[in-house]
């Protein structure tokens, strides 16, 4: 095997291309909060009702 030419670009160059040399960061769905313009009005009357129940409870408790 010789050396490689100047201009000639090798398949690992290839590859970083055509994926955009760009590192894949996978978000773990259980740890990220979902948006606020995206979460529903059910879910927004669920976070309520259910914060209110977590300072019910605390407070009977103290």
């Amino acid at each position: 095997m010789g050396a490689v030419p100047k201009n000639k670009i090798t398949s690992v160059e290839r590859g970083k291309r055509r994926a955009g040399n760009r590192p894949k960061l996978k978000k773990d769905v259980r740890v990220t909060k979902v948006p606020l313009h995206k979460r529903g009005l059910m879910a927004s009357f669920s976070k309520l009702f259910s914060s209110k129940k977590n300072q019910n409870k605390k407070t009977a408790t103290k």
